[in-house]
């Protein structure tokens, strides 16, 4: 269990009364990581969601050839594991630690004990994770669209 207060500093709990931050405080718990170290691979099961406390972690992809081709680093505050924490899915990417990374876990199952008695908790739980994953999928379109432009340029060029 983590100190209410210490939750209170994570942008991801922001919008949480303190009330509700004393809720959901005994189903969060910390775990930290050394540089290099793997958080979950790619395909792995899990159903947790972690938060940056502190650190940077980078996501990846396996190539064909074993490589791991980073997609990119989130930092203090990031969440991951978002996915297979909503649907229960293997994990779809690797996780490594680029720096020491401190973190926070919510466990889906210890999650789902809150829904019948704290909805609106879940609510604004669930809504942060939706506007993380809105952010990411901008970004992409963002550099789909720069690569096609490129692309269309260079063709005519």
């Amino acid at each position: 269990m983590i100190d209410a207060k210490l939750l209170r500093e994570v942008q991801f709990f922001a919008d949480l009364t303190d009330t509700e931050v004393a809720a959901i405080a005994p189903i969060v718990n910390k775990k930290s990581f050394k540089t290099g170290e793997t958080v979950f691979k790619e395909s792995e099961d899990g159903q947790s969601l972690f938060i940056i406390r502190k650190g940077e972690v980078k996501a990846c992809k396996t190539a064909p050839d074993g490589e791991l081709f980073t997609l990119t680093i989130m930092k203090d505050g990031d969440i991951f594991g978002e996915m297979s924490f909503l649907d229960g899915r293997p994990r779809s990417a690797t996780i490594v630690a680029v720096s020491d990374l401190d973190t926070y876990i919510i466990d889906k199952n210890d999650f789902e004990t809150l829904v019948d008695a704290n909805p609106r908790i879940i609510y604004k739980l669930l809504r942060n994770i939706v506007f993380t994953i809105h952010s990411i999928v901008r970004g992409m379109n963002s550099r789909y669209i720069e690569m096609i432009n490129y692309m269309w340029g260079r063709k005519r060029g």
